[in-house]
């Protein structure tokens, strides 16, 4: 398989098994909007070289509510590939941080793919996450939670359990890291991502980067 044949096909993994850390963790402040970037991927070989996959989302995020954000995200890496892509959905809190209970975050989102330029049908993938976080100060927050991704035309789910960072990098400026076990529930002992980055033959470990700018 040759190295471009590889990429393809993490690409249309990394689509169908959670893309990037541009989904809020906690909702925004009311009335704010903040412009997100996220790159990042499951970790795959090329050569004798591994890396994370460098898939790139450049979007938006509104706060709606003090407990519901609004938010999309262009997929910048798709086109690539002749994919127009791009997702939107909305995060909301169902539980407030107390004590050692965490802040939870309900999201729910779709992501559509389009192969306009050889006239494929639109692609649509249905998505939810589940996230709990802690503040360790007043800008920076611990987290964790899970990823479910739908297939649609086979009914498959890709689940991908989460844990990050974020964390302030300037006044307007918020930095997050995050490691993903992609797609934990799929065997993956045979093929292109056969003894890289999975656990015990299932996934692929994901590395990732994000950064949220706030306009208000």
């Amino acid at each position: 398989m040759t190295d471009f044949r590889i990429l393809l096909s993490v690409f249309v993994l990394t689509i169908f098994a959670a893309c990037g850390v541009t989904q809020p963790v906690r909702p925004i402040e009311v009335g704010s909007t903040e412009i997100t970037a996220s790159l990042g991927g499951p970790i795959i070989p090329v050569g004798d070289i591994a890396f994370p996959v460098p898939y790139l989302n450049l979007g938006a995020q509104y706060g709606y509510h003090q407990n519901f954000t609004l938010f999309g995200n262009a997929h910048i890496t798709a086109l690539l590939f002749k994919d127009i892509g791009f997702d939107g959905g909305a995060a909301a809190r169902i539980v407030s941080e107390e004590g050692l209970r965490p802040d939870v975050t309900v999201n729910g989102r779709a992501y559509f793919f389009w192969d306009a330029f050889r006239g494929n049908s639109i692609r649509v993938y249905p998505a939810a996450s589940l996230t709990g976080s802690y503040s360790l100060n007043e800008r920076s927050l611990l987290y964790f939670g899970v990823d479910n991704l739908v297939q649609l035309s086979d009914a498959s789910v890709f689940v991908s359990p989460f844990a990050g960072y974020s964390f302030p990098i300037s006044g307007t400026m918020v930095m997050q890291v995050e490691t993903k076990w992609v797609a934990m529930n799929h065997d993956t002992r045979h093929g292109i991502f056969e003894g890289i980055a999975s656990i015990g033959g299932n996934g692929n470990m994901g590395l990732y980067i994000g950064f949220q700018y706030g306009l208000k």
